[in-house]
């Protein structure tokens, strides 16, 4: 595959299609052991490939700002023909190249130059490889918008290395400046910020899934939206259990009742943290909030202004999540037993940075591991990521007494 292409033409990519042709041909006569009309097939190929290369270096030309209708016909088509070239490998073995019909072939190898325009990258293993196709990528970004994501109420900064360091700011007590006695006095020395290096190191998480070699035989949407769902929930939930680790390890305090939650907004949070900050709680701390009422009735929680699905309490937005991600705790036995639910007060960008390198890495096989004898192939999945803590003081655990409450 060419580097650093930035356009192909029709022509040129109709030309390097031939040549695999020849290619394939020449194959199918090594194989009758016809040694000369394979060569003379190669040497067709080989000049096929030359002048493709050689209009390749002639055309300098920048792509016009809206390109031609027919040029992007011609792209999404053969998008289209690497996605089917994709799956056709994926119900084959190993996902590997070498696997494909000669017209799939020809498409996969067409539509690679077409792909690489887009800022796609091919990164075969030494069992051969395929690119991800770029809309289950975005699919799966969007299935998990959809679900109960932590994620996205932390700081999630992309990075490609696996290990580094970012350095913040820590939030110290500022002194006022010193009173000058005389116009000759020397100024005094002023006591610097204090800033603290946060150091990360990206870990592998990943998993397997069994998949009946019958699904796979069925239309590509249908893979397409086993893949979705598969790799979104199992992503939302990894990311989930690792930002529940860090929220969890701050020390609890007990809240006897609402009057609590305004404490930790008013004196408990510094107030360059109490200004944006938000109360995230689980479905029984929501039901606790949502059914307190002043003297007169109303409810203390009201919808937000700014976002008529949401609501806010104290005037901090409410995020809310499933008691399955954050549990409500029992504490004590019998007439003493207690139901705690979880409510964190503050900025959690501040508290919790993400560290990611994004994509999702799949592979599969159906002749490794048990494929072979149970007729079925088995799908990999790893993401890489690294959850951090950056201010603990940036957020107040509390334990909600929602006893008889809920």
């Amino acid at each position: 595959m060419r580097k650093g292409i930035k356009t192909v033409t029709k022509e040129e990519r109709e030309l390097r299609v031939q040549a695999n042709k020849l290619k394939q041909e020449a194959r199918d006569l090594v194989a009758k052991n016809e040694m000369e009309k394979a060569k003379a097939k190669v040497a067709e190929a080989k000049d096929l490939i030359e002048k493709a290369d050689l209009m390749a270096e002639l055309d300098t030309d920048p792509p016009p700002a809206d390109p031609p209708k027919g040029e992007v016909k011609d792209k999404e088509e053969a998008k289209a023909d690497y996605r089917r070239a994709f799956f056709s490998a994926l119900r084959r073995r190993d996902m590997c190249v070498a696997w494909l019909r000669p017209n799939e072939r020809s498409a996969y190898d067409a539509a690679l130059d077409v792909y690489a325009a887009e800022g796609l990258h091919e990164t075969p293993d030494e069992n051969g490889g395929l690119l991800l196709p770029q809309d289950i990528q975005t699919k799966i970004n969007e299935y998990k918008r959809t679900l109960d994501r932590l994620e996205s109420l932390v700081d999630v900064i992309a990075t490609n290395m696996k290990s580094g360091s970012r350095v913040y700011e820590t939030l110290a007590e500022l002194t006022p400046f010193e009173n000058l006695t005389s116009d000759d006095m020397d100024l005094p020395e002023m006591i610097p910020p204090k800033f603290e290096a946060i150091k990360y190191d990206i870990k592998d998480y990943g998993g397997w899934t069994p998949i009946p070699n019958d699904l796979l035989e069925d239309t590509d949407q249908n893979i397409i939206a086993f893949l979705v769902n598969w790799i979104g929930k199992k992503s939302v939930v990894t990311r989930n259990q690792l930002i529940c680790a860090k929220l969890n390890a701050l020390d609890a305090t007990p809240f006897a009742d609402y009057k609590a939650i305004k404490k930790a907004i008013n004196v408990t949070l510094d107030p360059i943290f109490a200004a944006s900050s938000i109360i995230l709680t689980n479905q029984d701390g929501y039901q606790y909030l949502d059914t307190l009422e002043d003297k007169n009735g109303r409810p203390l929680m009201q919808v937000d202004i700014t976002n008529p699905s949401g609501k806010v309490f104290a005037g901090k937005s409410v995020r809310v999540v499933s008691n399955s991600t954050l549990p409500t705790e029992t504490s004590g036995t019998g007439d003493a037993q207690k139901q705690l639910a979880p409510i964190f007060i503050g900025n959690i960008p501040e508290y919790i940075k993400m560290f990611e390198r994004k994509g999702h890495q799949i592979a599969s096989t159906n002749i490794g591991g048990t494929a072979f004898r149970k007729n079925r192939t088995e799908m990999r999945v790893i993401e890489r990521e690294d959850v951090v803590t950056v201010d603990a003081a940036a957020v107040v655990r509390g334990a909600m007494d929602v006893t008889g409450k809920i």
